[in-house]
């Protein structure tokens, strides 16, 4: 297949994590959900000052910015055990200070229970315009397959792609699921998250995938979806560009996918 070229408005760049610890704020956990997979951060944030939360289990460590607008989640992606987790503060350029670090443990049933719920990048509400849409498309369908087949025709034949989006690297971009499906346009990272967003708001575990495609020049982002007990590799972005007017299959090969981050 022709590679199309992906426009990510989003970098992930690691900072320096500075020694020196800032003064201590009791409770910037969150902790409530943490039975779902997922934890919140709620810290005072000064105006004008970046801030990232990392959070690591073994060797895996994901960073994340904060903005401080009341809590927001983040998923607990990497099974269960023991995630450490802290808050970081600009300093200077690229180096950050931890102000805030804590531990907790997660000991999940159902490890998949993380990839239902609302999260930064996937943030959905029950009444949202997508949700409500999710809702009606999949209504009397029971099987798994059906769901996920109603909402992916949905979105790649109504989402435009955003060739004017242009490229912005490292900035503090976060999908809008709401802005996407109103506005019908986006990038490979808004397909990803409005499609993960309307399957998890009907019960159905979706991931947003970050890495890099055999069919995509560049950074991609797609999805990888559970369907009747395993994951399921589908790229709305590409089926709703490249596969235009082409007989292309929902569920991609995997090997045609290299993942680098997952949500």
């Amino acid at each position: 297949m022709k590679k199309v070229t992906a426009i990510l408005i989003f970098m992930l760049v690691f900072p320096f994590i500075c020694t020196v610890e800032g003064q201590a704020y009791g409770g910037f956990l969150c902790k409530d959900c943490l039975e779902h997979g997922i934890i919140g951060i709620q810290y005072p944030t000064e105006d004008g000052i970046r801030y990232k939360v990392a959070i690591s289990k073994g060797p895996e460590t994901y960073y994340y910015d904060y903005f401080g607008k009341g809590t927001e989640y983040f998923p607990l992606q990497f099974g269960n055990g023991e995630y450490n987790i802290a808050l970081l503060k600009n300093v200077t350029g690229n180096k950050y200070m931890v102000v805030q670090k804590d531990t907790v443990q997660l000991n999940l049933a159902d490890e998949n229970t993380v990839y239902l719920q609302s999260v930064q990048n996937i943030r959905y509400k029950p009444e949202m315009k997508a949700v409500l849409k999710a809702n009606e498309l999949t209504y009397g369908l029971s099987g798994a397959f059906e769901k996920v087949k109603a909402v992916y025709e949905y979105v790649v034949s109504n989402i435009e792609y955003d060739y004017n989006a242009g490229f912005l690297s490292d900035k503090q971009y976060i999908p809008d699921i709401e802005s996407t499906f109103i506005n019908k346009k986006g990038i490979c990272y808004d397909y990803a998250s409005l499609f993960a967003g309307m399957l998890r708001s009907v019960g159905i575990p979706a991931k947003l995938v970050m890495g890099y495609s055999e069919n995509v020049e560049g950074y991609h982002a797609w999805n990888e979806v559970f369907i009747d007990g395993s994951w399921v590799t589908i790229d709305t972005t590409y089926d709703a560009t490249a596969g235009q007017g082409k007989n292309v299959k929902m569920i991609k090969d995997k090997k045609e996918y290299r993942t680098i981050k997952y949500y």
